[in-house]
């Protein structure tokens, strides 16, 4: 299996990358890639095993580039944009363009990849997992066909597939699971087992939204709604501690809080509200696991007055008390 990677961004202009046949090895392989001309510097971290690719990408773009890539084997990849943009232009009739704006993400198939990638964003955060079909059967077995739908029979037919004709924001508990995902520290056979649950979960949770498969643009919300969600949900994020209220969010947005309540349920699945607190308390386990935080300081730091409220809140949402993450 090779990848071929083409651009005069790159010292060496050409890069070839060989994987195992399937993504197959002994145990967990991982390797750190460092990338230090002068358009991109950053470093990517990739993760192989069982039919499975890792890639962790965390990097600076000093202006935009343009790669021609092309892949040997069929293409099966779940792509989240953390930070940055992605655009793919097909050159032949085996894939489909792939447009994966900041904080969004797709899954798509390409049987046969020879194309234009295109990165124009100054800094780009990005987790891309990419499968083997094989993997795909040991997961859900013969039951396969049933449960991914109009993705099952594109990939028996070896036609192009995209989940979603436009790429869908990550919700938080996409973020939580990402991020999981990204600062796994465990190692080995206990890493391998980790990594392979959190991507079943994210897996689980796509091919259930199959069901329903029109995408809240399609469905009800014009372009410039659209928009004026994700700057909602934007001005949420960046404002944990003093998030602003409906009608402060609806004057900020230009969109009325009816609208704005119904479309933001659309687009990231829950109220604002529930969504609000989602993010809380996925920063509060950061700040309590990663950076040595109290409860008390942590519940302060996202905007809880009461740290027995936000214990409360924690327990409702995680089902055991903030102060087991202390023990840990």
């Amino acid at each position: 299996m090779k990848s071929i990677l083409k651009s005069s961004s790159f010292a060496e202009k050409t890069i070839v990358r060989k994987f195992p046949k399937g993504f197959k090895t002994p145990v967990l392989r991982e390797e750190t890639i460092v990338s230090s001309s002068a358009l991109v510097k950053g470093e990517t971290k990739e993760i192989l095993f069982d039919g499975i690719k890792i890639s962790i990408r965390n990097g600076l773009i000093t202006s935009p580039v343009d790669i021609d890539v092309e892949h040997d084997f069929p293409f099966l990849k779940m792509h989240f944009e953390i930070e940055g943009s992605s655009q793919y232009t097909p050159k032949n009739d085996k894939s489909i363009a792939v447009n994966i704006p900041h904080g969004h993400y797709n899954f798509f198939y390409l049987p046969q990849v020879k194309g234009k990638l295109r990165y124009d964003c100054t800094k780009r955060k990005t987790l891309e997992i990419l499968f083997t079909k094989a993997y795909f059967m040991r997961v859900f077995g013969h039951s396969f066909r049933e449960v991914s739908a109009g993705f099952g029979e594109a990939l028996d037919q070896g036609r192009p597939f995209l989940m979603w004709q436009q790429s869908k924001p990550i919700s938080s508990r996409l973020h939580l699971i990402i991020e999981e995902i990204i600062n796994c520290n465990y190692e080995g056979g206990i890493k391998k087992a980790y990594l392979e649950s959190k991507i079943n979960e994210i897996l689980t949770m796509f091919f259930d939204g199959l069901k329903n498969k029109k995408t809240p643009r399609e469905q009800e919300l014009t372009k410039d709604d659209y928009s004026r969600i994700l700057h909602a949900e934007c001005l949420v994020k960046k404002n944990l501690k003093d998030p602003p209220t409906i009608s402060e969010l609806s004057q900020l947005t230009g969109i009325n809080q009816f609208k704005l309540k119904q479309h933001f349920k659309l687009v990231f699945g829950m109220p604002i509200f529930s969504y609000l607190t989602e993010l809380r308390m996925a920063k509060a386990k950061k700040l309590i696991v990663e950076d040595g935080f109290t409860v008390a300081e942590a519940a302060y730091e996202i905007g809880y007055k009461n740290p027995q409220h936000f214990t409360a809140a924690f327990k409702r949402r995680y089902h055991y008390l903030p102060s087991a993450l202390k023990k840990a």
